[in-house]
């Protein structure tokens, strides 16, 4: 895992602006009260949960925390900003348990582009479940994964390859668990159903672009544009 601040807040150009569509998009399903609590799950080095997440809240809120399983980040992300209503903690959303002050303590949970990161199904349903469990009941969860995109394959066959086989031994820890999968919006609904959790939207949009500016990029500027089509998967939850 990279902890480079610096060049995750170099290139996000893309998570922020995709990040500022769906808080558009959806604001009308959120319920606001006076004094809310909020959640960022995989904040990172802080560029979506500042620069567009915070300018959005309404001012009355009561606190915005920054989670991420990568402290030095966090560190990075308190160094931008004086706020002191935003705290930040270090915890890796798919542990087995969760601080017991966060136990049913936020209003509302937010999360972009982190959990298509946690690839192991067990993982991927304690992240789940630990979202729901540090949710009040009214509160409610936004969260946008990456489910597929061409990308992925194009990984998965570099790591098939006998020229890059020796460099691609995490590749599996790189793929979206919603890749391969014909219904994803089912299956990240599917740990919810028990619960007194309901669905408000679902979209699975899809999307082409201009990757953002990278060393690896300005070392290979014909690649900087990616025609391909990429799935992305945004879902409101809300706990009754």
């Amino acid at each position: 895992m990279n902890e480079d601040g610096s060049l995750y807040a170099e290139t996000c150009d893309f998570q922020k602006q995709d990040a500022s569509c769906i808080l558009d998009m959806y604001s009308r399903l959120l319920k606001w009260g006076d004094g809310d609590h909020v959640m960022d799950v995989g904040a990172g080095e802080g560029s979506v949960s500042l620069e567009v997440l915070l300018p959005k809240l309404p001012t009355n809120f009561k606190e915005l925390v920054l989670a991420d399983v990568s402290s030095k980040l966090l560190d990075f992300a308190r160094e931008r900003c004086d706020d002191e209503r935003v705290n930040y903690r270090q915890m890796d959303i798919s542990s087995r348990t969760i601080p017991d002050e966060f136990r049913q303590h936020f209003d509302h949970i937010f999360s972009f582009y982190c959990l298509n990161w946690v690839v192991g199904v067990d993982e991927n349903k304690r992240a789940m479940k630990n979202i729901f469990d540090m949710l009040k009941p009214g509160g409610d969860i936004l969260f946008t994964i990456i489910s597929s995109t061409p990308i992925y394959d194009f990984w998965e066959n570099m790591a098939k390859s006998k020229r890059w086989e020796n460099y691609s031994n995490n590749v599996n820890n790189l793929i979206s668990p919603y890749h391969h999968l014909n219904n994803s919006a089912e299956t990240l609904r599917r740990p919810f159903q028990k619960t007194a959790v309901r669905n408000l939207s679902t979209t699975t949009p899809k999307r082409s672009g201009n990757i953002p500016r990278s060393p690896f990029f300005k070392m290979a500027p014909e690649t900087r544009r990616f025609s391909c089509r990429t799935k992305f998967l945004s879902l409101v939850l809300r706990n009754h």
